[in-house]
């Protein structure tokens, strides 16, 4: 978990001899003995590659760009080689961490509306989708989630109603969620554009009516009221609520919507993986009147942390 206190700073006093360093560059050589990522290397490589995706003209897929997020996802998912401790507590990484993570979200939905476009514009829809760059990271992100459900006592085969917030304009996981599931699912964002996009894209891969778009705001009491009547599942997205006061706002509207019983799937990030996506408090989801019932740090390839939850409350007998 991200340490959001700030980092004092003390030299060393008239008493006390300064540190040579040696120390320091000891420990440093320990670590690339046994193949490890010093930290502050790795700190410098972050800070270089927030700055050049900082100073592009555009986060649209390029090669430029996408060889920056390559490189920054490379270098997150290395957290068995650098101790992310050491990284997220320099006060430059804390510094920019804010910025990198909406950087991530920007690259992110750009890339997602260009795939969007070119599967549309394919003869093959589904073969083209297939071709999406992080698509291997979607099937097993799936997989381990639907194994966090079952052990969580979510009974995915009875399952009526899935609700996927935050879909955006390539929505992969709730076109998985359908097909893993063969269950009716609801897309929500509030982005008017990737709406759109996600529209056609699922009126022409899902022309049987499975999976249906609507606008909401997941912060909204209202709007969460008005699409989760019914759900069994929510699927809260990474990148819905930028911060944690977004979050909190997120899961308290869901709560107030959703049956007791029902269960909440939450997207997050562990370790140097909270460069890329914001983190979900655990104790805010209890607050907000869920049980926290499985959390998963995945090591491999898959990017997000997978946290499932309980609607409070006693639920009432199916008919």
């Amino acid at each position: 978990m991200l340490n959001t206190d700030e980092t004092s700073v003390r030299a060393p006093d008239d008493h006390e001899p300064a540190s040579c360093g040696c120390e320091d560059a000891s420990r440093d050589c320990e670590l690339v003995s046994l193949g490890r990522e010093p930290a502050p290397r790795t700190c410098e490589r972050l800070l270089d590659l927030y700055d050049q995706l900082r100073s592009q003209e555009t986060l649209t897929p390029s090669p430029a760009v996408d060889s920056l997020f390559t490189e920054l996802v490379r270098l997150c998912l290395g957290t068995d080689e650098t101790p992310s401790e050491d990284v997220l507590s320099d006060p430059r990484i804390h510094g920019v961490r804010e910025d990198l993570v909406r950087l991530c979200a920007e690259g992110e939905t750009l890339l997602e509306m260009a795939w969007a476009r070119r599967v549309l514009g394919a003869e093959e829809p589904w073969e083209e989708l297939d071709a999406f760059p992080y698509r291997n990271n979607y099937d097993e992100l799936t997989r381990l989630e639907m194994h966090a459900l079952a052990g969580s006592g979510c009974p995915t085969p009875g399952l009526r109603r899935v609700c996927v917030l935050g879909g955006g304009p390539l929505p992969l996981t709730a076109l998985l969620l359908h097909r893993a599931l063969s269950v009716e699912v609801t897309i929500v964002d509030r982005d008017r554009r990737a709406l759109e996009l996600s529209d056609r894209l699922v009126r022409r891969l899902v022309p049987d009516g499975g999976v249906r778009v609507e606008q909401g705001d997941a912060t909204c009491v209202s709007d969460m009221a008005r699409v989760l009547g019914g759900c069994d599942l929510v699927v809260l997205a990474a990148l819905v609520g930028a911060d944690r006061d977004q979050k909190r706002q997120c899961l308290r509207a869901i709560a107030a919507a959703l049956a007791p019983g029902a269960h909440l799937l939450v997207r997050s990030a562990d370790g140097l993986r909270t460069l890329l996506y914001p983190v979900v408090h655990r104790c805010d989801v209890r607050e907000s009147g869920f049980v926290p019932r499985t959390l998963v740090h995945p090591l491999g390839e898959v990017v997000n942390s997978v946290l499932v939850a309980r609607r409070a409350g006693t639920a009432s007998p199916q008919s």
